[in-house]
């Protein structure tokens, strides 16, 4: 199984660079994967290269310092580290791909899962919080 970092998609940019951006807002609002599967779409994966670009996303984001993240429910901060994928990144993927692969495969919920720096988890507070 392989995809051709060098394929051109419809935004006018590589697979290949596509992947190397991806973090970009990692560091301030979070990379969510609800984004990302519909961007492996656009390049015409499915199936099994769907999941291959889609491990190689989360690699690239863990590769950055980001952490596994989900909206907290509760408390004053934003973020709840999901800590049940495991400690290494290829561990972590693979159980991220397996839990989204699990739910169906389809394009994930805006809610479900996404990607921030460790000091993102660790300063950024809920509005509800700051509001009261």
């Amino acid at each position: 199984m392989a995809i051709d970092l060098n394929a051109w998609g419809p935004e006018d940019e590589t697979v290949g660079e596509y992947i190397q951006g991806v973090p970009y807002e990692v560091d301030g609002d979070g990379e969510g994967l609800w984004g990302i599967v519909p961007g492996g779409r656009s390049f015409g994966f499915e199936g099994a290269d769907l999941q291959l670009f889609v491990r190689l996303c989360i690699l690239r984001l863990l590769d950055v310092g980001g952490v596994p993240v989900r909206h907290a429910t509760r408390g004053e901060m934003r973020w709840e580290e999901q800590k049940q994928f495991g400690t290494k990144q290829d561990q972590i993927a693979d159980a991220i791909i397996a839990e989204w692969q699990a739910a169906g495969g389809g394009d994930p919920p805006w809610d479900w899962l996404w990607f921030v720096t460790r000091r993102v988890l660790e300063t950024s507070r809920r509005w509800q919080a700051d509001q009261g």
